[in-house]
This record gives structure tokens, sequence and C-alpha cells, in this order.
């Protein structure tokens, strides 16, 4: 069986989640607003754009802007200190694929600079041929758009990739382009809605290598 593979990155491929909650949390007390991490929760799988629009909804008065840039610069300083920390089975899925010639891509809500950097940081840049960030679409995740212009870029229908995500608008995106959506959680706790979309659901990235190689 011939297939391709396309991978978010976030919460898939590297523990940054957890990272990105922390740095609200802590922009959000430096200026004076607790209880930051429900609508930080609200921004996982969402674009900058998307993550601006929701914080700003929530709190109309702050500078979301300002306190993002802020928030980037606390990711990196985490980043510098604790370091980049990949998801179970990383290296042993990606080393797989790309033995058995697997295409495969990134469709990340991330920016594509951060995308490409976090990658090089962590020597998997050469491992996808194709990357997409959230500022190369109009429309992010659940929108199909970045979905359907990976699987383009891979030569490949949708119908014949897989995508691995992790969060709710992930599993939708990639439902709603026609791809074989696998579902890896991660901070995010998963709708009953998004967890029948999926066509299998796995602890790790270890039993997903499992699962191809049963094909």
């Amino acid at each position: 069986m011939s297939f391709s593979v396309v991978f978010d990155m976030d919460g898939v491929l590297f523990d940054t989640e957890t990272v990105a909650l922390k740095s609200w949390i802590t922009v959000g007390e430096r200026h004076g607003y607790t209880g930051i991490e429900p609508v930080a929760f609200k921004c996982v799988g969402r674009s900058t754009k998307d993550t601006i629009a929701i914080f700003q909804s929530a709190y109309p008065d702050a500078d979301i802007p300002s306190m993002l840039t802020e928030c980037v610069d606390e990711f990196k300083r985490i980043i510098a200190a604790e370091g980049l920390k990949l998801k179970k089975g990383v290296t042993e899925l990606l080393s797989w694929l790309k033995e058995n010639n697997v295409k495969t891509a990134v469709a990340s809500s991330t920016d594509k600079h951060g995308v490409l950097s976090n990658l090089k940081k962590a020597g998997l840049e050469s491992y996808f041929s194709v990357v997409f960030g959230g500022d190369t679409v109009e429309n992010s995740k659940p929108d199909p758009e970045i979905y359907l212009k990976a699987c383009a870029a891979l030569g490949e229908a949708p119908q014949d990739c897989f995508a691995v995500e992790d969060s709710n608008n992930g599993i939708i995106s990639a439902a709603r382009a026609g791809m074989r959506p696998i579902l890896v959680p991660d901070l995010v706790e998963n709708t009953d809605e998004v967890k029948k979309l999926a066509e299998k659901q796995f602890k790790d990235l270890l039993e997903v290598r499992e699962f191809f190689q049963s094909l």
C-alpha cells in the first residue's frame, strides 16, 4: 500500500504546547491577568492571527500583540534553558518513513519561520520535503486549506495521505480535507466528535509506526 504522511508540529513532533501555555501564563501574570490558561487552551492548533483574535476577545482592554511578542520571547527563553523536547517516537517514526520512501510534510499553525527553525534545531529538517506554516494560508485549522495545500505539494490525493494530529481543530481540518486522520492526544482533551473523525487513535508515535508497518 502506498501512502504519504502530513504531520502537525506542536504537540505532535515537539512538546511545545506545554511551553506555550507556560509562556502565556507568565506574561499574563506580568500584566495582571490571572486565570489566562483556559483562553490559551483555546488557541492550541490555531494560527497567530486567530490566537490574537481569541485573546483580544477575552481581554478587550489588553495590548495582545505586544503581549504575544513577550510570549514569544518567553517561549524562546524556556527553550534555550530547557531544550526543544521531542515527543516520544518522533525519530523512530521519521526514520522508518524515510527508509521506506514515504513522502512526508509538515502542516502547522505556527508561522513557517518558526516551524523551520524548530525542525533545524532538532535536526529533523531533512525528513520533510514540504513545510507549510499558519502564515502561508488564508484560513487556519479547522479549515482544510493547509492540509489540501500540503497534499497538493506532495503530489498526492488527500485520500492517500494520513494526517497525524493532536488537536481538535487539526483532526477536523484533516477530515474536511478528505485525508485519513490519526489522533495522538496531547494536552487538550479531544471531543467525542473528533474521536469519531479520527481513523485511528494512538498514545504515541511509536504506536503510529507500528500501524504503518502493518499496512
